[in-house]
């Protein structure tokens, strides 16, 4: 494994990642085309379309604790947000690190900005200030949906036609995109050259939640400190802007799990995933390993469980599709 670096694992999943999203997008865009009678041929819904719904999955797992049913609307969305917590809570923020097809565009982002010398660091309280954003968000979601939302509202939500065409309407948003929105993403994505990973960094509410859970992982980058010779390579490295050189135990919210640390750092051994728990160093491949393994594991657990693909008929489906 010595040859196989931290950063080609994660370029590599981040890319078939990526590569795999676009698909599903495609595909998704066929059957739609199908079931609004602009083509003949029958393509089957990519259930792992769902996976871009996560505040409809949020409504279905407050409706799973409370009621104890599982949606059927969007039961592929609902598998993928649990396994993703699951990952968050295990695995740090692998989904951030490694599956999220966002975090792979913020990384060549970065690299462009590297190239061209134009990277800002953001520390102090400039980085506290814009870091506040994206908890004000998840906050506001999480009281809305958990503590303000009645169980009446939630089955109202969940089985309305915008739910039902909720994949849709987001493919729409990218296809049909208004002035104002593109020039909103443009300047996320210039933000994103000379400021390292900022969507993630400091606005994206979901990787906010899961940071949080991450923080109980029991993984976390331990730092030998008679071994550290303070270069800083480990800190530039830092997709989250860590100061990791002063710490001795990584378990901030920002940390994706990336061992990109690791593999900055010029001493061996200096740097390492340990289990808080047992104390004991594990490979630096174990967070990219455990992410994809659990990611797989809920979805053939779902395949197999029928919790992947929704019962309701095709008919009802094309009338909503026809009402947009």
């Amino acid at each position: 494994m010595k040859k196989i670096s931290p950063e080609l694992v994660r370029d590599s999943i981040q890319f078939a990642m990526t590569l795999f999203c676009i698909w599903v997008g495609y595909r998704f865009y066929l059957f739609y085309q199908w079931m609004v009678g602009n083509s003949d041929i029958a393509v089957s819904k990519p259930g792992a379309v769902e996976g871009f719904l996560p505040i409809s999955a949020l409504l279905s797992l407050k409706q799973l604790f409370t009621k104890g049913i599982f949606d059927e609307v969007h039961p592929a969305g609902l598998t993928i947000f649990i396994a993703v917590l699951v990952i968050s809570l295990l695995m740090r923020k692998g989904f951030c690190g490694y599956l999220c097809p966002v975090g792979f565009i913020h990384n060549l982002l970065n690299r462009i900005g590297r190239k061209i010398g134009g990277i800002v660091t953001v520390k102090g309280k400039v980085e506290l200030a814009l870091l506040i954003p994206k908890y004000i968000i998840m906050t506001s979601l999480l009281i809305s949906v958990l503590f303000k939302m009645s169980g009446q509202e939630l089955d109202a939500f969940i089985h309305s036609p915008y739910n039902f065409t909720a994949e849709a309407r987001m493919m729409f948003f990218f296809i049909d995109i208004s002035t104002t929105a593109a020039l909103i993403v443009g300047t996320i994505l210039l933000l994103g050259i000379f400021i390292p990973y900022f969507w993630c960094r400091f606005i994206c509410p979901y990787g906010a939640l899961l940071g949080l859970i991450a923080k109980a992982s029991p993984l976390a980058i331990k730092r030998d400190e008679d071994k550290c010779i303070s270069c800083g390579k480990c800190n530039k490295a830092c997709p989250g802007g860590i100061a990791v050189d002063i710490k001795t135990t990584v378990n901030s919210a920002e940390c994706v799990g990336c061992t990109q640390c690791i593999n900055a750092c010029p001493v061996d051994g200096c740097l390492s995933v340990t289990d808080r728990l047992s104390r004991i160093k594990l490979p630096w491949y174990v967070i990219a390993v455990g992410s994809l393994s659990i990611l797989l594991i809920y979805y053939a657990a779902a395949k197999y469980t029928n919790h992947w693909d929704s019962p309701y008929p095709l008919q009802m489906l094309r009338k909503y599709y026809m009402m947009m």
